[in-house]
């Protein structure tokens, strides 16, 4: 992955989510997802990308789901699937999951949860003889046992021991396929032997799943309770066993205490008054009296509570009372600090943190230096923090790394149809193929910034994409289009290449997410302008060669009839404006000149080439467009 910007792969440092499937979970039908050290999921509102992050969460922290969390279109019983795939295991990875599932050759753990009609369970990817594996997935000892004394009399050649009882069971199976390697496949291992009886997960220790979710609560979060960020932060950081153990014995004292004084000033009148008591009661009935006792009240020693507060200048305020900015990041701040410890105390735990809506509550620049912290935070291994945000800003989105961005669609085959969702992703393998023979890897990088800076992370957003030449072009195009419906009502964006020969890196990635329309100059007029100049014949033929080339190599890539000068709508996501695009405008538009420099003088706009002058005058200009101008609008608005 050292291409486009990107960083090599980690080798082995820490455990990774490297992918995920979810089926029939909300509006999630089936899909895959890979994931980087950074994934990112866009989209617009409803479409699922929340509903991928929530799913994680139940799989990692548990939680109550009943039907209505069943995708609307399932078939059969009501049934929600969860599965993730772990890359980059660690020896201590290894030695917590044991041999069956993490054995020395593999280099990946994928484990499962499962609800099916209200029964919840865990398994995992493992080597096992698959005859165990019934034994393993028994709800109860009773019927483990009964499986197992089957399998026992049917196979006797295993030489199985006789049930003791279902720990030793598990003991001897595992014994058995230790020696007998040959003889065990891959299988799905039952919840109750991954997880243990008692519900130990494996993965405890190992992985953190937190989920920030857009109504999170600062001040829950702040309080000192299992499992609350701050909460874990104090289990890792803080030792209070010393503390803990001073209070016990101080609550020990008081109890011997509270009894001498209860023996000292009540015992005796209690006594005389029970016997009083007794003498009135035996004048009713025989054989029975009455004992007063102090009661010694149960001193449970109190354990140890932090309490998080804010100095703001100076005022001390509860997490509550500041703004939802700062408790934001106080969250995240929190987080981060819990990921240092994960490294410092030694586990070598590593905490995914998954972010709905970061761009919340922040402001502008404090979303860009937000997104920044994150990205740095992720990209160093010795973090051990993985991160996945679902959001809606560009300043979340860095187009060098296009690769982490999964763009997230729901969509229907009709009115009668369940909507299902799709998720896309341009990988860097799929980039460079579509580029290959097109554009060499050396120039790839070499252009990387300047071409994918500038208005392709706001693309990434779009219903629909135009890719033009340069900054005039989309000044010219959003004005025109602003003559009926701004582009951005409908949902298109138009980004700029920065030049004919850098449209191929960004449409190859666009194409992975989503079909661009491709708007470009077919330079026909560059000849006459060139010999009116008093260019050389040889250099005139040169440059009309390279011309042509550079068109039909364009038209060949985007799967379109080659030609020497294309003109209009070649294709449906393809049109050539004839010669280029100012002289079009000199030509077939030219009051929208007259227009732009009655802004200038007007002081409204700047002269030269200003893109929102350029924008403004294609808006107000009196004539109406014509020809290839409006075909571009249609064509764009014919791809939503």
């Amino acid at each position: 992955m050292g291409q486009f910007g990107s960083k090599p792969a980690r080798g082995g440092d820490a455990l990774r989510i490297e992918s995920v499937g979810i089926v029939n979970f909300r509006c999630l039908d089936n899909v895959e997802v890979a994931f980087s050290d950074i994934t990112t999921f866009i989209g617009p509102n409803g479409a699922g990308k929340s509903s991928v992050l929530r799913a994680l969460d139940w799989f990692f922290n548990g939680g109550k789901l009943d039907e209505r969390d069943v995708w609307s279109g399932h078939d059969g019983p009501p049934r929600i699937r969860v599965r993730v795939t772990f890359t980059d295991l660690t020896e201590q990875d290894r030695e917590a999951l044991g041999p069956r599932y993490a054995p020395p050759t593999a280099s990946t753990f994928t484990a499962w949860r499962t609800w099916e009609s209200g029964e919840d369970k865990m398994s995992g990817s493992a080597l096992a003889f698959p005859p165990f594996e019934a034994i393993r997935s028994a709800t109860s000892a009773a019927t483990k046992k009964t499986a197992y004394n089957a399998l026992r009399d049917e196979q006797q050649d295993l030489d199985l021991p006789k049930w003791t009882s279902a720990s030793n069971v598990d003991g001897a199976m595992e014994d058995w396929e230790r020696d007998h390697p040959d003889r065990l496949s891959d299988a799905e291992s039952g919840g109750t032997h991954l997880f243990g009886f008692n519900g130990q997960n494996k993965l405890s220790g190992l992985f953190d799943f937190v989920l920030v979710t857009a109504d999170l609560r600062a001040g829950e979060e702040s309080s000192d309770v299992r499992g609350t960020i701050i909460g874990r932060i104090l289990e890792r950081t803080i030792d209070r066993g010393e503390v803990d153990a001073e209070f016990a014995k101080l609550a020990d004292e008081i109890a011997e205490k509270q009894a001498a004084i209860n023996a000292e000033h009540l015992t005796g009148q209690l006594a005389d008054l029970a016997k009083k008591l007794s003498a009135e009661v035996e004048s009713f009935t025989r054989g029975r009296s009455v004992n007063l006792q102090p009661v010694e009240p149960e001193l449970k020693p109190q354990l140890t509570k932090i309490k998080v507060s804010i100095q703001d200048h100076l005022t001390e305020t509860d997490v509550e009372r500041q703004g939802h900015g700062f408790q934001r990041a106080l969250l995240i701040s929190s987080l981060k600090l819990l990921a240092d410890h994960g490294t410092q105390d030694g586990s070598n735990s590593v905490i995914c943190l998954a972010i709905e809506e970061p761009e919340l509550f922040q402001h502008p620049t404090q979303a860009r230096a937000f997104s920044t912290v994150l990205r740095d935070l992720a990209s160093h291994p010795e973090n051990n923090l993985q991160v996945t945000y679902a959001t809606h800003s560009p300043y979340f989105v860095d187009a060098r790394y296009f690769d982490q961005v999964r763009r997230v669609q729901r969509a229907t085959d009709g009115d009668d149809a369940h909507a299902k969702v799709r998720i896309r992703h341009a990988t860097l393998e799929s980039v460079e193929a579509r580029l290959q023979g097109y554009v060499k890897d050396t120039v790839v990088v070499a252009r990387w910034h300047l071409v994918c800076n500038s208005h392709l992370a706001e693309a990434f957003f779009a219903n629909a994409v135009v890719l033009v030449e340069g900054d005039s072009d989309k000044a010219i195009f959003d004005g025109v289009a602003a003559r009926t419906t701004h582009f951005a009502i409908d949902g298109i964006s138009i980004a700029a290449a920065q030049g004919k020969g850098h449209l191929y890196i960004p449409h190859a990635i666009l194409s992975e997410l989503e079909i661009p329309l491709v708007v470009f100059d077919n330079d026909s007029g560059c000849e006459g302008r060139m010999q009116a100049d008093g260019k050389e014949a040889a250099k005139i033929l040169d440059t009309e060669r390279n011309l042509k080339k550079g068109n039909r190599d364009l038209l060949r890539y985007l799967g379109v009839t080659e030609e020497d000068y294309p003109e209009g709508p070649v294709a449906p996501h393809v049109v050539a404006i004839p010669d280029t695009l100012e002289s079009v405008l000199t030509t077939h538009w030219p009051a929208w000149d007259l227009e732009r420099q009655r802004i200038v003088a007007s002081g409204q706009g700047v002269d030269g080439k200003n893109y929102p002058t350029y924008s403004l005058a294609a808006q107000t200009c009196p004539q109406t467009p014509t020809g290839v101008l409006l075909d571009v609008i249609a064509a764009a608005r014919n791809l939503i």
